[in-house]
């Protein structure tokens, strides 16, 4: 039915295939004879990932991050927990069929364990009327969504997968034939659900009902293949979840462990100098201001694009024009996540272990830990999860208000006895992290013809990492996937 070309393809990520990237993991890169003189900027999963295998090459490395730590958007926050309890305020989920991030997991002997997304007893609370996911799922018409006749007795999830039947083989595969990509390029993710392609558009009361239950209300204008290709493993009952035992930033430490001689914490790029085959770049100490210069033959660009774009480049015709429209245009999704911990499981006396609950609050998602069930003493829950323009309300309010709203509307689900068993929070709102600017890079509509396959592509002695310039974006894969092939890039070159 379509081409054989793929979206890798389409992002200009053509020449490396999963089981060539897998080998690559499992048994690094060859030994150079000519060793490259190499930056990497940025010290999340895609630059530690490049700078472990180019090292391990043979190649001087050197990687420079602002933050004064590690992992980027892998971030376990301990602080102000108990001793032993922690909440993953970045990626919080390792989806069963990531191959290169599983790859990582079984080389380091890292230990993991099963996350538990959902299950029959899933609190929802939408239109004021609270329930269990077993009682929805008998009775999918519970919340008086206006729906058609023909949507009716149908799960959102349910309305969702038929209409996107055409493309759901594609959602979760390392590649997706370019026609597709092509044919899908001009919807949004609302023109999508409003008019799907090969089938019936649904019903605005239908189209409301999925976006409330399936976390999709903040990303109408965004592309429609981007967005589904994001969320699509949290609706696919083939996958499953796992997190890492002791936080999932185990996995950036141990590469930092094979690179921590060649980090630099606190330095942050202002600008980058190209004068013929020689590459400056100059960082300012987000401490002492100092300015600091270094030499390379080669720049692995391991940062957002929110971020890169404050980057002064010299001269700007290093890179092309679509790459610079890239930079400029690729949009990053505001998330949020409240960790909250209790003295005790109340939720669990209340017959709630483990998965989530799903409302049509302002806090929208919460998760309940997935370890420890039964166990007596603290435990921390994700008390919110917002994406998109859910977030927003959140990032504008001071700590003492977000605090007293989450604490609020958490009562409406579990009673008075939250306030009784808080002992403290925490809140992470990505788009207000200096360094990083946002949850994940998605791109809009028209996007993909115009500039995807530039989001990757090396310009001169510049390469590009990062979970944005991945066919796994928002994820940690993604990340993984580009760090890979930044490394190949540079060894090859």
């Amino acid at each position: 039915m379509y081409e054989t070309s793929s979206y890798r393809e389409a992002l200009g990520m053509e020449q490396l295939t999963l089981s060539a990237m897998i080998h690559l993991v499992q048994n690094g890169l060859k030994k150079n004879s000519a060793p490259k003189k190499v930056v990497i900027i940025g010290a999340g999963m895609a630059g530690l990932v490049s700078a472990s295998l180019l090292k391990q090459a043979g190649h001087h490395v050197t990687v420079i991050e602002a933050d004064s730590r590690i992992g980027g958007r892998v971030f376990t926050v301990r602080e102000p927990f108990s001793n032993g309890l922690s909440f993953e305020a970045g990626a919080a989920r390792i989806p069963s069929n990531h191959y290169l991030t599983w790859e990582f997991i079984r080389k380091f002997n890292l230990s993991t364990y099963p996350i538990i997304t959902s299950t029959p007893n899933d609190l929802f609370y939408i239109h004021g009327i609270q329930t269990k996911r077993r009682f929805y799922e008998e009775n999918p018409d519970m919340f008086n969504f206006k729906l058609a006749n023909h949507e009716k007795e149908k799960t959102a999830i349910e309305l969702l997968k038929e209409i996107a039947l055409t493309i759901v083989p594609y959602l979760t595969r390392y590649s997706a034939p370019s026609k597709l990509i092509e044919q899908l390029n001009n919807y949004t993710l609302d023109t999508f659900l409003q008019n799907p392609p090969l089938n019936n558009p649904l019903s605005p009361g239908a189209i409301d009902k999925i976006k409330v239950i399936l976390a999709m209300q903040g990303f109408s204008e965004y592309s429609a293949f981007h967005i589904l290709q994001i969320l699509w493993p949290w609706f696919d009952d083939q996958i499953s979840f796992h997190a890492i035992e002791g936080g999932n930033d185990q996995l950036p430490h141990q590469l930092y462990s094979q690179v921590k001689n060649e980090i630099y914490l606190n330095e942050r790029v202002i600008r980058i100098d190209a004068k013929q085959e020689e590459i400056t770049i100059f960082s300012s100490n987000t401490v002492s201001s100092n300015i600091t210069t270094l030499k390379a033959d080669k720049v692995i660009l391991a940062i957002p694009f929110s971020s890169l774009k404050m980057v002064d480049i010299n001269p700007r015709v290093l890179f092309t024009n679509e790459k610079w429209q890239a930079i400029r245009e690729l949009r990053y999704v505001p998330l949020s996540r409240i960790g909250i911990e209790f003295k005790k499981r109340f939720w669990e006396e209340q017959g709630y272990y483990g998965g989530q609950t799903i409302t049509d609050l302002p806090m929208r998602y919460t998760f309940l830990p997935s370890q420890g069930l039964g166990s007596p003493g603290p435990a921390i829950i994700t008390a919110s999860y917002t994406l998109g323009a859910d977030t927003l309300p959140w990032e504008a309010m001071s700590n003492t208000d977000r605090l007293a709203f989450i604490l609020q509307q958490l009562t409406t689900l579990y009673g008075e006895v939250v306030y009784k068993e808080y002992v403290s929070a925490v809140a992470v709102n990505w788009r207000q992290h200096p360094f990083i600017q946002g949850g994940f890079g998605v791109l809009k509509a028209g996007d993909v013809r115009q500039f995807a396959q530039h989001l990757s592509t090396p310009e001169h002695h510049f390469h590009f990492a990062g979970e944005h310039t991945s066919s796994h974006p928002g994820w940690i894969e993604g990340a993984v996937e580009s760090g890979v092939r930044a490394a190949y890039e540079v060894h090859q070159s």
